[in-house]
């Protein structure tokens, strides 16, 4: 990390806001790295992000080609949500189940996957890794190696005779379906692949696009090869999230009530 001396006004953002208190003063009073904190920084990009003046600099922090060299896209303060426009959006989310025979463009799917780099994860590790179905066909197909595993291993009998009579009730007839791994031996892959399919999830519904977390093929895919090795999975990584696309069939006018949440206040 270096400051840019003419820009810097010294007001100590970045000092503050650095997660692990790498940024001292220099003689002068400007912004400096620790001699020893190259090992313990984690990009995160919190100093460049907070500085008011884009004076400082991190070149452990990617810098994408949709970004260009500036490092960081500037918050447009037109595009913020109101408080009230963000309590309907995130009330009304919903777990879609039926959908439209419509595929999702590859493009819009990439958007959602870019939208979800920015989930928070432990050390900002990112280990999140998508697979993703193109095709009904292959989604499909995953429902079946499913209910395969479900006959092998007795379980879930309703889940199986709906499909012999041709209803789909592991991936609701989706036309695709989205699986998030990590490797298991990393520091939290279960909570950093959740928080980046929440992540996915309500960009989808900002985009008009339905989800539901696929729990069936989740547990499956854990314990039965033949699913594993259709997804490709790279030895060593866990799955930690799996969730149904499309297009939702419906819409909902309404949102349903909830239990009144528990909270215990201290201090």
């Amino acid at each position: 990390m270096f400051a840019d001396k003419e820009k810097c006004k010294r007001c100590g953002a970045c000092f503050a806001e650095c997660p692990y208190d790498l940024i001292v003063e220099d003689r002068e009073g400007f912004p400096k790295i620790r001699l020893a904190a190259k090992k313990t920084c984690i990009a995160c990009g919190h100093c460049v992000a907070v500085c008011p003046t884009e004076a400082i600099v991190l070149p452990e922090m990617p810098v994408t080609e949709s970004l260009g060299p500036e490092q960081c896209a500037p918050l447009l303060g037109e595009l913020r949500l109101t408080a009230d426009q963000a309590d309907q959006f995130l009330r009304s989310r919903r777990s879609i189940r039926s959908y439209k025979d419509k595929l999702i463009p590859e493009k819009t799917v990439s958007h959602l996957f870019n939208t979800s780099r920015f989930a928070p994860s432990a050390k900002n590790g990112q280990p999140a890794r998508w697979i993703v179905t193109r095709t009904p066909e292959a989604t499909r197909k995953l429902a079946e190696l499913t209910v395969e595993f479900m006959a092998i291993n007795n379980v879930f009998p309703g889940v199986i005779k709906n499909w012999e009579k041709g209803i789909d009730k592991v991936l609701h007839g989706a036309p695709h379906v989205a699986v998030v791994h990590a490797p298991e031996d990393g520091l939290n892959p279960a909570e950093d692949c959740s928080l980046a399919a929440a992540y996915f999830e309500l960009a989808a519904y900002a985009h008009g696009i339905g989800a539901c977390w696929a729990g069936f093929l989740m547990e499956a895919a854990e314990g039965y090869h033949p699913i594993r090795e259709m997804l490709g999975l790279p030895e060593g990584h866990g799955i930690y999230a799996a969730l149904m696309l499309g297009y939702p069939k419906y819409k909902y006018k309404r949102i349903p009530r909830r239990r009144d949440v528990e909270v215990k206040w201290l201090g």
